[in-house]
């Protein structure tokens, strides 16, 4: 299933619309819709994923999430469900309950004239998000790192060095520094924490892409990065934490 986001009637980016707040300290949405993310049919047990059921509504989330989070779908832009069913090839129902999802988790609005939105991203609602993803992810980090296996820490390692590959492009290195948190929270062996994280990942996505960093707030993400990976050899729970907070500018 395949939503043809070319379909989707975007306001253009530069436009203003009434009643609209500051975003001028935000950087330009992402054009590209293709954000990697962890399926949300897949759930960590034990040692490794394993497959659950899906539905169509986890379906048009992971879709509209995916969009919203990329760009591809506007800030601000009304999403009409009896359009967005036919470009997926659906019914309106699980369309209805998507957008449910995505409002409960802050991307998407209900205006008073009933019609439903994208949440427009501000400078404070996305500090809000990096603020808020530092914190989950520096307690993800402390459960998981000790119980990592060495295949799992190997793994660990992997997604350290994409990201630090990634440091400089904001888009990039947010999907990568997102990619480490889920990982984390797979293996923290909490299954409310991961599934909070899992579910928020579209907003959390949407906020780090979207925000400007400066040289300074780089390099000390890329300082977090080399420190995560001294506190897997050790498997030190409590560096990792301090580690990944300090990747998303918590110190």
């Amino acid at each position: 299933m395949t939503l043809m986001f070319d379909e989707v009637r975007a306001r253009p980016r530069g436009a203003r619309r009434p009643g609209d707040r500051d975003q001028d300290d935000l950087a330009p949405a992402d054009p590209r819709p293709g954000v990697a993310s962890v399926p949300r049919q897949e759930i960590f047990d034990g040692s490794e994923f394993r497959r659950v059921r899906r539905f169509l509504g986890d379906d048009a989330f992971t879709e509209l999430g995916t969009a919203i989070a990329s760009g591809a779908i506007a800030d601000g832009e009304l999403l009409r469900d009896r359009e967005l069913a036919e470009q997926m090839g659906i019914s309106r129902t699980p369309v209805r309950e998507a957008i449910l999802q995505l409002q409960q988790i802050g991307l998407v609005e209900v205006l008073p004239s009933r019609r439903t939105r994208v949440t427009p991203l501000t400078r404070q609602s996305a500090e809000d998000c990096r603020r808020w993803a530092g914190y989950c992810g520096g307690i993800a980090a402390r459960q998981a790192v000790p119980r990592l296996s060495p295949a799992d820490a190997d793994t660990a390692i992997e997604r350290i060095d994409a990201l630090l590959e990634a440091l400089g492009d904001p888009a990039a290195a947010a999907t990568r520094a997102l990619d480490l948190l889920l990982f984390f929270s797979a293996r923290a062996g909490s299954p409310i924490l991961f599934a909070e994280i899992t579910e928020r990942q579209y907003s959390l996505l949407r906020a780090v892409r979207r925000l400007t960093y400066s040289s300074a707030e780089i390099e000390a993400a890329r300082a977090g990065s080399h420190a995560v990976a001294e506190a897997l050899s050790a498997r030190d729970g409590a560096a990792a934490e301090t580690a990944v907070r300090s990747i998303f500018g918590i110190v």
